[in-house]
């Protein structure tokens, strides 16, 4: 058995499903087809999602938090000083108008959704919508018992979070197009639980092995070495997938990395 954890803007499964339920089973459906293997999928989505805002594509809109994250982020990206500093809401605009000439409009966008939903999970270490979407995981780990875990962009940050918080058996975690060693923006915020601070960027107590997939261009998954800031990674591929499609989960679960990972899972027998 294989749970899938999303990133963001899956809320368009429970929009056109009418259920959390029947999102989670559209969505491990179209995971699954990629994967080429069967898969569930827990899904959170709708415990971040704060609704329709009018505007929603202009930076100036986010709240103050995500603004500093867009910020932070396009840091991490190499914007040049100029980009960043200023007064008011200059600096975040002048931030995503970088995004847009060096990466194209879609990115700018994306990054813009990014941080509105990221924010909501990451701006509060005791935020229910941050606990609620961890135990939604946990709860579909413990009933389904898998042998593995595939987890993307920001499902990556939840999932090794939740992991830490309540430890589950896996033989093997795969990060897609993870987040999880941005600086700034994800690492520093990171909330393991009490007493286990102190072993960020190590591997989930529960987990046998964890392997990271990134694509070269993919402009969530910074640094692109994830094992340089988590050492508890056992291996670690840079893949191309392609620009227009750098950072797609299925694109990502495509890939024969993931496939030979998966493998010898899949003819073990079955002891759980």
């Amino acid at each position: 058995m294989i749970v899938g954890v999303h990133g963001i803007r899956c809320y368009r499964y429970l929009a056109k499903e009418g259920t959390a339920e029947r999102a989670a089973e559209a969505l491990a459906a179209e995971w699954a087809a990629a994967l080429g293997m069967p898969l569930s999928a827990a899904y959170y989505a709708q415990l971040l999602h704060l609704g329709a805002t009018q505007g929603a594509d202009e930076p100036e809109l986010l709240p103050p938090d995500a603004q500093r994250m867009l910020m932070d982020w396009v840091s991490a990206l190499g914007a040049p000083a100029e980009v960043t500093m200023g007064h008011g809401t200059l600096p975040v605009r002048q931030a995503a108008s970088w995004l847009a000439e060096r990466f194209g409009g879609a990115a700018r966008q994306f990054v813009i959704a990014f941080c509105r939903e990221a924010d909501t999970y990451v701006a509060d270490h005791g935020s229910p919508r941050r606990a609620a979407a961890r135990e939604e995981v946990l709860r579909v780990l413990e009933l389904a018992r898998p042998r593995a875990v595939v987890a993307h962009s920001l499902g990556s940050v939840v999932a090794y979070e939740a992991l830490w918080h309540r430890p589950v058996e896996l033989d093997l975690l795969v990060t897609m197009g993870s987040p999880l060693g941005m600086p700034q923006v994800f690492f520093e915020r990171l909330s393991l639980g009490e007493g286990n601070e102190e072993h960020k960027g190590q591997r989930p107590p529960g987990v046998r092995r964890w392997v990271n997939i990134a694509d070269v261009g993919d402009i969530v998954a910074l640094p692109r070495d994830l094992p340089s800031r988590f050492p508890g990674i056992d291996a670690h591929h840079e893949v191309s997938l392609g620009l227009v499609t750098s950072h797609k989960a299925t694109r990502y679960l495509a890939r024969p990395e993931i496939a030979r990972e998966l493998a010898p899972l899949l003819s073990a027998p079955d002891d759980q």
